[in-house]
């Protein structure tokens, strides 16, 4: 399908079909079981499983927000199945109006050009640790 693809041009394709509403191709870019999940602390913190249960988790982070803008910064390989993406938030509190940026960390595992794992982390950091305990299970 996407075998063709490294893994830092399929997390770009799916952050910009994310930002586009583009459904079909997220659909496309995620394996049906896809794991998600974000950290203690985080607006939409939990685990969630397959495309409905990523659609929920973006619904939490989506009502916190009047607005949002994401920019990948830095791609870190972890081994030839896991990347942390080190990304920019920029956006404006949905209630409060309070401007926020900054940077978080997007741990995917990708398996035949689909994701199989996507985490959210406060920090490319932490994500990198995420990924290398995941490695060793």
């Amino acid at each position: 399908m996407n075998g063709s693809k490294s893994n830092a041009e399929l997390v770009v394709e799916a952050l910009t079909a994310y930002q586009q509403g583009d459904e079909e191709t997220l659909r496309e870019l995620m394996d049906p079981e896809v794991e998600i999940y974000a950290e203690p602390g985080m607006i939409n913190a939990g685990r969630f499983t397959g495309f409905e249960g990523f659609k929920q988790w973006v619904s939490q982070w989506e009502e916190a927000w009047d607005a949002a803008s994401y920019e990948p910064l830095e791609f870190v390989e972890v081994d030839d199945r896991r990347l942390v993406v080190r990304v920019r938030v920029v956006g404006r509190g949905a209630g409060s109006g309070v401007e926020i940026d900054r940077e978080f960390g997007y741990l995917y595992e990708i398996e035949d050009g689909r994701s199989t794992r996507y985490h959210l982390y406060d920090s490319a950091e932490k994500a990198v640790e995420a990924a290398h305990r995941l490695a060793e299970e």
